[in-house]
């Protein structure tokens, strides 16, 4: 399991992870101490950029594992 984890793919999971629960601190955070509390609209655009993040983090995860099976050691 250790081994796993201290991969390069398992460093990537990881902190995918790590962004999921700093991004889901950051909006409880701001849903507090705003005036007003996060808008839906404000919430929907916060959502959709992390959304494209998390696709582009995703993309670059598939690509780079894709690289590793391919490489002859």
């Amino acid at each position: 399991m250790r081994e796993r984890l201290t991969s390069d793919l398992g460093v990537y999971a990881l902190s995918g992870l790590f962004s999921l629960v700093v991004f889901a601190v950051a909006l409880g955070i701001l849903s507090r101490t705003l005036p007003d509390g996060l808008g839906s609209r404000q919430l929907v655009g916060l959502v959709v950029g992390y959304l494209l993040f998390i696709g582009a983090y995703i993309s670059a995860w598939f690509i780079y594992s894709e690289i590793e099976s391919r490489e002859e050691i």
